[in-house]
């Protein structure tokens, strides 16, 4: 299993108009992407910080949305940004929710 975060900054103005498009548009079609396992979202509605962390069956998958999807929800949600997105991927070590054991998940 993948671990994708991404962190980035939202026009605190903005909020609204961000959960808008993240949940009601996009989130639908990214859990419908092969290999979604799960999303976590944090955000800070008075400095916009956000963090996103989902879940992926395998490093294929994460590539796939890259490659896909992702692209278009970036470019959708740039206007609202004023600190661009970072990704990183990382295999998970450790969930107690998803049942992976530490050092077994890759």
């Amino acid at each position: 299993m993948y671990s994708r975060i991404i962190t980035c900054k939202i026009d605190p103005s903005r909020i609204q108009e961000f959960r808008a498009a993240l949940n009601g548009e996009f989130l639908p079609r990214i859990q419908s992407q092969p290999g979604f396992v799960d999303n976590i979202e944090a955000l800070d509605i008075a400095t916009g910080e956000f963090c996103c962390n989902t879940l992926w069956n395998s490093k294929a998958d994460v590539e796939n949305y890259d490659n896909g999807l992702f692209k278009e929800v970036s470019a959708a949600l740039g206007p609202v940004m004023i600190e661009a997105p970072t990704v990183r991927t990382l295999p998970v070590e450790n969930s107690s929710v998803h049942k992976v054991a530490a050092g077994k998940a890759a």
